[in-house]
């Protein structure tokens, strides 16, 4: 097991303010951190963990989120590695 970090980035064009709203603080509840200034890109970690484990969880947080938004398209990308995330 090792411990992961993640980089999520997710299209939210064309949703509304109160969906956006919504979708961010249901990634904020599962320990999501947006990136530095950049309101499309999130980091989250896990410590001793699978890379499936970790790659479940990611998947299961954005359709959370989307979900709880009302959300029926919501692009995204992550990558997953054991190195830091940075922004700058």
């Amino acid at each position: 097991m090792a411990a992961y970090k993640a980089l999520l980035t997710v299209d939210l064009s064309g949703t509304s303010p109160a969906q956006k709203a919504v979708f961010q603080e249901s990634l904020k509840m599962e320990t999501w951190q947006i990136l530095g200034q950049m309101e499309a890109s999130w980091r989250c970690s896990w410590n001793d963990t699978e890379y499936d484990t970790a790659v479940n969880a990611i998947k299961a947080d954005v359709n959370k989120a989307a979900l709880a938004a009302g959300l029926q398209r919501y692009p995204y990308a992550f990558q997953l590695g054991t190195n830091i995330v940075k922004s700058f």
